[in-house]
């Protein structure tokens, strides 16, 4: 059994700590690129989360599979450009989990509670996620999505591969 469930501001020091699991999962596909190395702590860190958690506009929530903590989602309405209604802003799945469907069963859960203009931005280079996120939108949406790389405007205009895709 899979299920979202909502995380609140008490939740955030356990997800603070899966964040850094999230980071070490990244940094197969990208830790070749600057700002990726393998720190000198010999601990990976995510950026704060606690602005999604304070973010009126966000919502942030565990992935449970039979009541274990599997993951995490947090959707807010920062897309790449302002027509976007919903962005999966973080997404991440447990290794543990991975390979069983819980991550396109808990991705398209989020796509069918939030109805409209959706956006899910991967970093270039992240082939694992970008693999992932192709096959669960073309299977969510039947295959009408766009993907394209595009800069973005408060990630620094960095370039990000971007899914889009509207849900009833």
């Amino acid at each position: 059994m899979i299920e979202l469930v909502h995380a609140t501001l008490v939740d955030l020091p356990v997800m603070q700590a899966m964040a850094s699991y999230y980071v070490y999962d990244m940094s197969e596909f990208l830790g070749e690129l600057p700002g990726w190395n393998f720190p000198d702590s010999g601990a990976y860190e995510c950026e704060d989360l606690r602005p999604y958690f304070e973010d009126p506009n966000a919502r942030t929530f565990f992935i449970r599979v039979s009541k274990e903590l599997a993951g995490f989602a947090i959707v807010n309405d920062k897309g790449s450009d302002p027509d976007v209604a919903f962005n999966m802003a973080q997404f991440f799945v447990h290794r543990k989990f991975k390979g069983r469907g819980v991550g396109a069963k808990a991705a398209g859960e989020c796509f069918s509670r939030y109805h409209g203009l959706w956006d899910v931005m991967v970093i270039p280079g992240n082939s694992g996620a970008h693999g992932f996120w192709r096959r669960t939108i073309g299977a969510f949406t039947n295959g009408v999505f766009e993907e394209q790389r595009r800069p973005v405007a408060h990630l620094g205009d960095s370039a990000q591969d971007v899914f889009r895709f509207r849900t009833p």
